[in-house]
Parts: structure tokens; C-alpha cells; sequence
């Protein structure tokens, strides 16, 4: 055939007409609509087995398709059926919001657009929407650099581009670079795992990565931080980044982020804050003593597919200063050469970040802080604290249970038949040997009971080795009734089993 034949037919197109996406398109927001009603009925996680799950999805290649109605069909039968519930009200394991159904919307029409979001000249509304976002969530929270930063995958993306920088800086504070065996990099013993992760990427030895003391509230002990820096810099090592949490996973604790600052500055150390989930809290009158803090960082994490109601993914990280980012990201090539003069198009994502190929993130959270308003956001985020304290309360007011942790809306407490012998926070006389292998094993039952059964979800965890029923309230359905319908289901399955 001759390639210069324009009389030759066409190749075969994935196109559709107007008309076929249009009633496609409304089948698919059908199934969508359906999606969130049923998020708030029960179970909240499925009863299927690992082999059943299997079975159902395990198709060969497909060699040829089928019509997109079946498609439609097969996922209404499967994905809404068997899959978690995550929107669900009493939905209360890990740190994984109910979503927004403003910002849903608006990331189907970011697919449609399927714009790549890697420099101005890529997409410009969408990159001047993201540095906007970006810019909005720094004075959301009052870190206070003017915007610097860019929109990730989530916390893990986030904290690891923050280490990424300060890592960057002690290189470029050294004439030489130094060797990553005698860096180190410093987290509480209740710091995020992907602190540690992010170390090990970047060639840092898991024993160079310290993890410092807590107190009886888990929040890092700052004295304790001191020394460790001290004598690490006495033994020669050269510590790169210190990683201070605005609300751990386990418990929702915040370490003291003013005395922390202080220490990171005596020592001339990269000060990072992990506030991946309670970073929004910040902009409550309960906890804007958090600003200040936030304002001393270098770097900071946070997550608006978690405390600000976005769908998955979407993770932001701040930097003071974007510098330390170019040292860390910025490279050239001749196919991403920036040739633009102009201030606002020569900008390119990618010299602050690692990913080249990005998903335009940020539609969503602009549509659910324009439709919904700052205001009305954190009065939602004050509604899951109160629930937390409420939760608090009834732990508190029955002698069967045992409060081990709680803040912000995360609070975790156990069973405990016999009663704690004091009450509050770390404030139980330990339990002797064998009563705590007892006690754990039951709360542990008591979980895989909970969790079977469908009607809530929880998470567990393990605090001073006590085995914990964790509840995080992150969800925009939850209410007073799902609070106590968990207490009363939890004292209702541990008398059964003790009985």
C-alpha cells in the first residue's frame, strides 16, 4: 500500500461520537450515584473470601472486547458489592476519608481532560490552577512561604520529596558530598513508616535513622532529640532531616513543633512536619497553636485526600524555601527544555518534584474548596474532634473499657473485663505478663468479630504493648448514633466472648 495514499482506508479508531459517550456517560454517573448511597449501608466490608475474590476476576486476555454496557454491568456487580466501603459512616479504619462527591465530579472530568500537568507549556490552566491550590492550602494551614510546593501521590510522596530537599541541602552546605553511610535523619518511635522508607531510598542506613523517645501522650520528647543530635554529631554522623508529626497514625499525637523548631535550629538541621492527616486541623480554634509551629519548618506534608475530603490521590508538599527542591529535582534534557521567557510560562513541575507525567490533581480540590468554602470544611473537621471526644466520654464513663491514646479524631482504647486499675492515657498500671497476653488476645477477637460481622470497621494497633482498637473519624457522615452504636457493639461482643 502506499503510504502517501490518502485514499486508503483508516485505521481502525477508539473514537466515540457525541451521542454514544453522552448515554455511556450517563450510565456510568447511574452507577456513581448509586456507589454513594450505598456508602452509608451496611456492611461496610464484604463478606468474600481471598479464593472467591479470585475467581470472579480470573479471566485470560482478552482477545477481543465486549460492548461497554457489559462493562458497566460487570463493574455495578463486583466493584460496588465487593469492595470496602470507605465512605461508609462507620467506617473508622485508618486514616482514609469519605469523599467528597463535588470533588468525584470533578476528577471523572480531569480524566476526560487528561491533561499532563508537568510544566506550564503542558497545561497552562491546569498548572496555574495547581500553583493556586497549592497556594490556598499553604494559608489554609498559615505555613506561610507564599506557595511554594507542589501537588504529589499522597503523605509517603510527599514526606519523600521533603527528605529528597534536605538531603539536597547538606550537599550543597559541604564542598563534598557526603557519604550517605554517615547521614542520619530523626523521627518519633510513632513517626510515619515512610520516613524511614524514603531514607532507605536515598542510600541512608536504617540504623542511621534514630527514632526518638516519646512521652506518655506519644509525642516526640524534645530533650531526647537534643541529645540524640548531639552525640550523633559528636560520632561523626551528619544529620540531614528531622521529621516532627502533626497527628501520628496511631494515635493523632502532635509532637511539640515550637520546641522541636529550636533544637532543629541550635543544630542547623532540616526541620520537616509530617502533617499528612492533621495538618487542616490547624485552621480550628482548638488547634491553631499549630501555626505557629507550621511557620518554623523547612518543609511540610499534607494530605487533601485525607482531612479535606478529596477522592484518592492527591498529597501536597510545602517548602520554605523551593531551592533545596531544584538542587534536589532539577535536571535537563532535550525533550523537557523549557524555552519560555515569561516568568509564570517558564515554570515546570518537574524541576521540583520527581515525577515527570502527572495527573492533573489539583481540579479536584480547587472544585471542593470553591463549592464548599474553608469555613464549612473545617466546621466538618470540628464535628470528627468532637465525635472523638465524645467517643473519649463514653470510654471513659465504662469501667470495661481502657483508654491508651487519643487527639485530633483519632482515639484508641481496649476491653478490659476486669477494669484498668487507673484511669486515662497511659496512666494504667502495667498489666502483669500473662493478664496482657490474655487481654490482647481478646481485643483481638473482639476486632476480627467487629470487622466480620459488617457493621463497623476498625483498625488495630499496638501501644506499649497493649493491643488497641483504633478509631479514626475522618468522614463527613459520621454521627453521634455510629459512636455509640460502636461502644455498645464492642461491650456487647467482649461480654459474649468472656462469657
Amino acid at each position: 500500500m502506499d503510504a502517501n495514499d490518502q485514499t486508503a482506508e483508516p485505521l481502525d479508531s477508539f473514537d466515540m461520537d457525541p451521542q454514544t459517550f453522552r448515554r455511556l456517560g450517563y450510565q456510568v454517573i447511574d452507577l456513581m450515584a448509586d456507589a454513594v448511597t450505598q456508602e452509608s449501608s451496611d456492611p461496610v466490608m464484604p463478606q468474600v473470601s481471598g479464593q472467591q475474590m479470585r475467581a470472579i476476576f480470573d479471566d485470560p486476555v482478552p482477545e477481543q472486547g465486549v460492548v461497554p454496557e457489559k462493562l458497566i454491568r460487570a463493574c455495578r456487580e463486583t466493584l460496588l458489592q465487593y469492595d470496602r466501603k470507605n465512605g461508609h459512616p462507620r467506617f473508622f479504619g485508618y486514616v482514609c476519608a469519605s469523599a467528597d462527591p463535588l470533588g468525584a465530579l470533578a476528577d471523572a472530568l480531569a480524566s476526560v481532560l487528561n491533561q499532563n500537568v508537568t510544566a506550564w507549556r503542558s497545561a497552562p490552566a491546569a498548572t496555574e490552577m495547581e500553583r493556586l491550590v497549592v497556594r490556598w492550602l499553604d494559608e489554609m494551614v498559615a505555613f506561610r512561604s507564599g506557595g511554594q510546593g507542589l501537588l504529589v501521590g499522597g503523605g509517603s510522596a510527599a514526606n519523600t520529596t521533603a527528605i529528597a530537599c534536605a538531603l539536597a541541602t547538606v550537599k550543597s552546605n559541604n564542598e563534598k558530598a557526603p557519604p550517605r553511610d554517615r547521614l542520619s535523619v530523626y523521627r518519633s518511635t510513632q513517626g510515619h513508616l515512610s520516613i524511614e522508607k524514603a531514607a532507605r531510598l536515598f542510600g541512608v542506613p536504617q540504623e542511621n535513622v534514630r527514632a526518638i523517645d516519646v512521652d506518655a501522650h506519644y509525642r516526640m520528647i524534645p530533650e531526647a532529640l537534643d541529645r540524640k543530635l548531639s552525640n550523633d554529631l559528636r560520632d561523626g554522623l551528619i544529620p540531614a532531616c528531622v521529621c516532627a508529626s502533626a497527628g501520628t497514625a496511631n494515635t493523632g499525637a502532635i509532637d511539640p513543633l515550637l520546641e522541636i523548631a529550636e533544637v532543629c535550629r541550635r543544630h542547623r538541621v532540616w526541620f520537616h512536619i509530617d502533617g499528612a492527616y492533621g495538618a487542616p486541623a490547624a485552621m480550628t480554634s482548638d488547634y491553631h497553636w499549630m501555626q505557629d509551629g507550621f511557620a518554623q519548618a523547612d518543609s511540610m506534608s499534607l494530605d487533601p485526600h485525607k482531612w479535606l475530603f478529596a477522592p484518592l490521590d492527591v498529597g501536597c508538599v510545602l517548602f520554605r524555601d523551593e531551592t533545596a527542591a531544584a538542587q534536589a529535582f532539577s535536571l535537563q534534557s532535550e525533550y523537557t527544555a523549557v524555552s519560555e521567557e515569561d516568568g509564570i510560562e517558564h515554570y515546570a513541575f518537574f524541576n521540583y518534584g520527581l515525577e515527570l507525567s502527572r495527573r492533573f490533581r489539583a481540579l479536584k480540590v480547587w472544585m471542593i474548596l470553591k463549592g464548599r468554602g474553608v469555613r464549612r470544611i473545617t466546621r466538618m473537621i470540628e464535628q470528627n474532634i468532637s465525635l472523638r471526644r465524645y467517643l473519649d466520654a463514653r470510654i471513659a464513663a465504662d469501667p470495661r473499657l481502657e483508654a491508651l491514646g487519643s487527639d485530633l479524631s483519632i482515639s484508641c482504647f481496649r476491653y478490659h473485663p476486669a477494669g484498668p486499675h487507673t484511669g486515662g492515657a497511659g496512666a494504667c498500671e502495667p498489666a502483669a505478663p500473662a493478664e496482657q497476653v490474655r487481654l490482647n488476645a481478646l481485643n483481638r477477637k473482639i476486632l476480627e468479630t467487629l470487622v466480620a460481622e459488617g457493621r463497623v470497621y476498625m483498625s488495630p494497633t499496638t501501644l506499649g504493648g497493649r493491643y488497641a482498637l483504633r478509631v479514626c473519624i475522618v468522614n463527613f457522615r459520621t454521627m453521634q448514633g455510629d459512636i455509640n452504636l460502636l461502644v455498645d457493639e464492642v461491650l456487647r461482643i467482649g461480654a459474649e466472648l468472656c462469657s
